[in-house]
């Protein structure tokens, strides 16, 4: 997932694009093989035991991943500088309630919880998508043994 990140960060592919999705697919498939090789190894077919391999091989790879960001938006803090900057200016045409020192001050504060808060997006997403794979491989797994 890292790898691909960083080959779609040097091709300045869009955040926006449908290949960002590949990072997930390739998520996916992780989670599934390290579920299915575990129950080849251990010939375990206790839905618990499987689920259980699946949660670490998600916490480790979400770990992976949100130290890769972290350092990401730490060497590139001119990005954080546009997405403020450009929010900035889109609250001081738009907002009419808003006096410019109190756009300054959130602009302050956007840039000063902006690493947090793209974190918790990533850590979240990658552990609610992690759990669903590795509840449907698990149960599956443990479904066509449990009937075999």
């Amino acid at each position: 997932m890292v790898a691909v990140a960083i080959v779609f960060y040097f091709n300045k592919i869009d955040e926006a694009s449908p290949l960002n999705y590949l990072g997930y697919v390739i998520f996916g498939l992780g989670i599934v093989w390290s579920i299915t090789s575990f129950a080849r190894q251990t010939q375990s077919t206790q839905f618990k035991d499987l689920f259980q391999q699946g949660f670490r091989c998600v916490l480790a790879a979400t770990l992976v991943l949100a130290l890769y960001t972290f350092i990401y938006f730490k060497l590139n803090e001119k990005e954080i500088e546009a997405v403020v900057q450009q929010a900035k200016q889109e609250r001081l045409r738009t907002a009419k309630d808003r006096t410019p020192a109190e756009i300054e001050t959130e602009a302050q504060q956007t840039r000063k919880y902006y690493i947090p808060f793209q974190l918790s997006i990533l850590v979240f997403s990658n552990l609610f998508t992690g759990v669903i794979v590795t509840m449907a491989t698990s149960g599956a797994l443990y479904l066509r043994n449990k009937n075999a």
